[in-house]
């Protein structure tokens, strides 16, 4: 049987125990369970995974951006000025990056005279500005998004890191 040498960090050494003594078998075994559980779930990630063309700057001069991702959240609501009513998609692409498209749809004074902006029942979109914000940690983008699409953001990352909550009942 072939031998593989883990280097285990000394604050880690307790967790490498406790898992052990709680799975009453080879600690090999544990960390072969725990690795077919990641990498199922990286697969499944995976799976979603497709080509998304969004277009990026001020209406009549946006140009297209393409890239790999799956389509992990959507959020609308007004800027935090309450000057612009925005749309916001949410990717995970598949280097792991989060990526929000963010749509600046219409002044937030217009939503509240819908008579003139609405035609044959349909909404129109006047849209100025479309972005692209890109990041590793989502953290990183705060500055750029509206706080109520930053509170959404972060509780989907909670969820992407911990996919399944284990409940001690």
């Amino acid at each position: 049987m072939p031998n593989k040498t883990i280097y285990v960090s000394e604050q880690d050494i307790p967790l490498f125990e406790e898992a052990k003594n709680l799975a009453g078998e080879a600690l090999s075994a544990v960390i072969a369970r725990a690795l077919r559980e990641f990498v199922a779930r990286y697969r499944e990630k995976e799976k979603g995974m497709h080509e998304v063309a969004v277009k990026v700057g001020a209406h009549g001069s946006e140009r297209e951006q393409r890239f790999v991702g799956a389509q992990v959240g959507k959020w609308s609501g007004l800027s935090d000025d309450q000057e612009w009513w925005l749309e916001a998609k949410i990717y995970r692409t598949q280097k792991g990056n989060w990526a929000v498209y963010l749509v600046h749809v219409c002044k937030a004074s217009l939503m509240t005279n819908p008579i003139g902006w609405a035609r044959n029942g349909d909404w129109l979109v006047d849209r100025r500005r479309g972005d692209l914000y890109v990041g590793d940690n989502p953290h990183l983008l705060a500055d750029k998004l509206p706080k109520g699409l930053m509170a959404l953001i972060s509780d989907l990352a909670a969820r992407d890191e911990t996919p399944v909550e284990y409940l001690d009942i």
